[in-house]
């Protein structure tokens, strides 16, 4: 089969010579492939690459030595600028798909590292005690000692922990360990994530060894005292105007790519109008990623979060920046939005950051606040496009859109989207 395109989720689609679509992983447009049928669906298969018959000029050997079996890099195979484009192009097909006509194009924003650059890394234990990440749709851990995308001071205590025997030693007890590095420092910190109702007996003596390996070592749902009570994150921004910097710690939300997180910042303040003393509603504003840099330029900013620990952090940057008169609420974001609906309160920008799963019925309150514009960051094209939808339908028009890679050498794209009321 000719493979015809790329969709969301990264796998390469073409027809069969019996006119069956398949879904194919680790292929590029206009390639010509042998596959073999894995599962089939109702009007479609999945299936397995087995050769290439004819490579795209795009096609490029994979660095990772775990390709092909850790689940998490699924665009190594395409050369970067080829990823970029890839990644315009399933943008625009999400909002196709619902009827939404997207602006000019944009060329999708590069990070500034196509790798290195994760500065938190989640891996799964098994009680083999093997340390790494799950195969493709499996639960099955792929060990590793390092990873391409990890920014170098993770990696480190990474290649620490096994060569010491960590893995085998904890595996009876512990199911997780993320990694944490702090973008302004030198500062790694370890998560250790216990097993379900596992009775700690080994752990807690262990804990103060893992502490020669890294800053802090952290218990998630540990008896007191068992562990470092938090460890504290932060990332320096010069945006043009005085620098700052935002600081959290492990129970918060922020962009594991910490340098292109601030070209996404920077790209933000270009896109928004700036009146001094504009109200704006930064709604799952996290620790303030974009509440204090929008307030810093003068607007007035409310910022909506559920996670109480991040509306902690973001109340202390904003002090930490001077900014006194900057709200943040604890709540959960459509009831809030409800709330200021029901008394009549209007905004000139609402900014949105919503998790995976996209802003569901907070979207259509959205317009109901009046603002002249509205803009949506998303990490998911296809709840994006969704959310978009309901807004467009009450009087608005997306006149931006513009993705960003911030995950490289995977198929997740992140986006900015602009609307303007019409």
């Amino acid at each position: 089969m000719t493979i015809k395109k790329v969709i969301a989720g990264g796998k390469g689609l073409g027809t069969l010579s019996d006119g069956m679509v398949a879904m194919v992983p680790a292929t590029l447009p206009g390639e010509t492939v042998a596959v073999r049928e894995r599962k089939s669906h109702r009007g479609y298969l999945e299936a397995h690459l087995v050769r290439i018959l004819e490579a795209s000029p795009d096609r490029v050997e994979p660095p990772c030595p775990y390709y092909g079996r850790c689940g998490g890099c699924d665009l190594q195979h395409a050369a970067y600028p080829a990823q970029l484009e890839l990644k315009r192009l399933i943008l625009h097909e999400s909002l196709a798909r619902v009827r939404l006509e997207a602006p000019p194009d944009h060329s999708t924003l590069p990070s500034p590292l196509a790798r290195g650059y994760r500065s938190r890394l989640r891996l799964h234990l098994d009680r083999s005690g093997r340390l790494g990440f799950h195969e493709h749709a499996s639960n099955t851990v792929v060990p590793i000692d390092r990873c391409l995308l990890a920014a170098e001071p993770v990696n480190r205590v990474l290649a620490a922990l096994v060569e010491d025997g960590w893995p085998a030693r904890l595996a009876a007890e512990i199911a997780a360990i993320e990694l944490i590095h702090s973008p302004a420092d030198a500062t790694v910190a370890m998560v250790l994530t216990p097993r379900p109702r596992q009775r700690l007996r080994q752990v807690p003596r262990l804990l103060e060894a893992l502490r020669s390996l890294a800053d802090a070592v952290l218990l998630t749902g540990g008896p007191p005292g068992s562990a470092s009570a938090s460890a504290v994150f932060g990332q320096d921004f010069t945006p043009g105007g005085p620098g700052y910097r935002l600081c959290w710690d492990h129970r918060c939300f922020f962009q594991v790519n910490s340098r292109q997180n601030a070209q996404l910042v920077a790209k933000v303040l270009e896109l928004l109008p700036l009146p001094a003393q504009a109200a704006a509603l930064d709604l799952y504003c996290g620790m303030g990623n974009f509440s204090i840099p929008l307030a810093l330029a003068g607007l007035e900013v409310t910022g909506v979060e559920q996670n109480r620990a991040s509306i902690h952090w973001a109340r202390a940057n904003a002090q930490a920046s001077g900014l006194e008169s900057t709200r943040f609420i604890a709540d959960e974001v459509e009831r809030h939005l409800q709330a200021l609906i029901d008394t009549g309160a209007r905004f000139d920008t609402v900014l949105l950051d919503p998790p995976r799963q996209g802003a569901g019925k907070a979207a259509p309150l959205l317009p109901l606040l009046q603002p002249s514009n509205i803009l949506s960051i998303s990490c998911d094209p296809a709840t994006l496009a969704r959310d978009l939808a309901q807004i467009v339908a009450h009087g608005y028009q997306v006149t931006r859109l513009i993705p960003v890679d911030m995950f490289p050498q995977t198929h997740h794209i992140e986006s900015i989207a602009l609307l303007e009321r019409i």
